[in-house]
């Protein structure tokens, strides 16, 4: 197997058509500054925030969990932790969102490890017939299906960065890490990856 191929196989996921949740970057910060201090107080505001950033966020949430459901619950409980916490929030050279992935990724990280103690459910009939119907939605099934098999601090590194397109930098700044910690993660998870998808094929 090739070096390369997990990463290849990781950006598989921005590939689905299914998922129209890719969020576009923000188009103007100072506005977006001003509408973070009014959400403080302005529930209006918060709204306008959540309408920004409701799809890149669930992207991220989908990406990782490859649940429907899963991301549903994760994007709501993403808000709220968010709702909750703004009037502590400082930019401190992260902007919102990446504070916001922050967040996400505390959760789906918590999401996950509950989900790697349960025993794999086996998919029903119907399930198997609709992953055949589509060659790429079953290679992306796979995809995410091995990504949960290894640690969600990798996990979390290999999707923001190679998924999601953050720098090692910007990766760095949303976890709360050095990038030096976010390489070795991102060497460890590839490595970890392609592992999985060695046994899994």
């Amino acid at each position: 197997m090739d070096a390369t191929f997990p990463i290849v196989a990781l950006r598989r996921l921005t590939d689905d058509g299914s998922i129209s949740l890719r969020g576009d970057a923000v188009r103007d910060p100072e506005h977006e500054a001003r509408l973070v201090e009014r959400a403080r107080h302005d529930r209006e505001a918060f709204a306008a925030l959540y309408r920004e950033h409701y799809a890149a966020i669930g992207a991220y949430l989908f990406r990782r969990s490859g649940d429907v459901h899963a991301t549903e619950d994760l994007l709501s409980e993403v808000f709220l932790a968010a709702l909750r916490g703004l009037p502590r929030y400082r930019t401190r050279g992260v902007p919102f969102r990446n504070w916001l992935y922050r967040i996400a990724t505390r959760e789906v990280n918590r999401w996950a490890l509950r989900e790697r103690k349960r025993p794999e459910r086996l998919a029903s009939p119907s399930e198997i017939m609709d992953t055949r119907k589509s060659a790429d939605s079953d290679d992306r099934a796979w995809v995410q299906r091995c990504l949960l098999a290894i640690a969600p601090r990798y996990q979390a590194a290999l999707t923001l960065h190679y998924v999601e397109g953050l720098s090692v930098d910007e990766v760095a700044r949303t976890l709360g890490c050095r990038p030096g910690t976010v390489k070795s993660r991102l060497a460890r998870g590839r490595a970890a990856l392609d592992r999985v998808m060695r046994t899994r094929r």
